[in-house]
Order: structure tokens, then sequence, then C-alpha cells
């Protein structure tokens, strides 16, 4: 074979050496892709650390709350309709679980403090249930908790009847403190009894 002969061939077969390399990187990139894709993504808790005092003026945590799965609301006593529904209907909830209620913990959080006090959530939290964990505390005590659960609230007018504007809907939360999930004032109770029924069952 002559030299000149030879260099197509070597052509053909430096190309096909530059083929198969970029074969093998592509391979080998689509499967780091894909075990990427499966990895279990890192998600931050929902129950990032604060400090409250419940409706018996004791002091809680967010560990006091990590072990069994929870719905938080966020309102305050004077409210004249949404935050009594809500928690009607987490009572009612509650009732329709029967002896699965145990294995949840339903939490209202006032972001009321300057009326509020513990010995009157006791009280507001048993009309509509006893299980019910009615939860206060500082302004900046609030303000760092709702913040970091994306939580809106701000008070309007002045004088003894002012209001608090708030964010309405029920957060659920798994027993390892991650976020599941939310209820709304929208959907039927059929509709958030099987979410939290979902909930406790994981």
């Amino acid at each position: 074979m002559t030299t000149s002969s030879k260099w197509p061939l070597l052509r053909t077969i430096r190309w096909a050496c530059w083929a198969l390399v970029v074969l093998v990187v592509a391979i080998l990139s689509f499967a780091w892709a894909q075990k990427e894709l499966l990895k279990p993504a890192e998600v931050k808790p929902y129950a990032t650390p604060f400090e409250l005092t419940d409706q018996s003026g004791k002091t809680v945590t967010e560990q006091t709350f990590l072990g069994t799965p929870s719905a938080w609301f966020f309102g305050f006593t004077h409210c004249p309709d949404v935050c009594p529904t809500a928690l009607a209907e987490m009572a009612q909830a509650l009732k329709e679980l029967g002896s699965d209620a145990n294995r949840l913990t339903v939490v209202f959080v006032s972001v009321d403090p300057q009326r509020d006090t513990p010995a009157l959530l006791k009280d507001y939290v048993a009309y509509f249930d006893e299980r019910i964990v009615a939860l206060t505390g500082t302004e900046e005590q609030l303000r760092a908790m709702t913040k970091a659960r994306f939580v809106f609230y701000k008070k309007v007018g002045s004088g003894e009847s002012y209001e608090m504007e708030h964010t309405a809907g029920i957060q659920l939360v798994r027993a390892d403190g991650r976020f599941f999930g939310t209820l709304d004032s929208h959907e039927t109770a059929d509709v958030r009894l099987q979410k939290i029924r979902r909930l406790i069952s994981e």
C-alpha cells in the first residue's frame, strides 16, 4: 500500500476514535445526570427554630412538635370569621379522624400578642376542641417564627378595636418537620380530610 493511500484510512481511524471518545463522554454525562436526578432533594425543614408559650404558660420550641404530623393555623381570638371557621373545621376533622386524631397535632398561633394571653387562648381553643394547642409570644418571637414559615400578618387600625390581617391557610407539616402542604378554606371538607389522612399515614 502506498503512502498516499494510507491517509484516507488514517483519517477514518482518527475520526472513529474521536467519535468513540465523544460517545463515551456523552454516556458518562447522561449517567451522571440521571444519578443527580435520582438523588433525594435537600428540603429545608419547615420546623425552623422558635420559642413560644402555650396556653398553659409552658415554653415550647420546634422540637416539641417533632415526632407527630401537625397542622398550623395563624390568627387571633378577636377574628370575626376566618379564625373561628378554620378552628371549627379542624375540630370537626379531629372528630372524624376518630382514634387517628392522636396522630395529628393541631396548632393555633396567635399573631396578636397584645391581647391574646395564654389564659385567653386556653379558653378560646377549648371552645372548639381541647386537643388544639395554642401558642403566643413576644412580637419579636412571632416575627421571627412567621417569617421563617412565610406567614404574613399586620395590625390594622388603632385602639382596642384594631384588626389583624393574616395568612388564612392551614399549613400541614410532616412528623420530621418537613412541609407537606396546605388546607384551603375553598376546598371541601372531604378534600381537607383526605389530605390530613395522607399526612398522618406517611
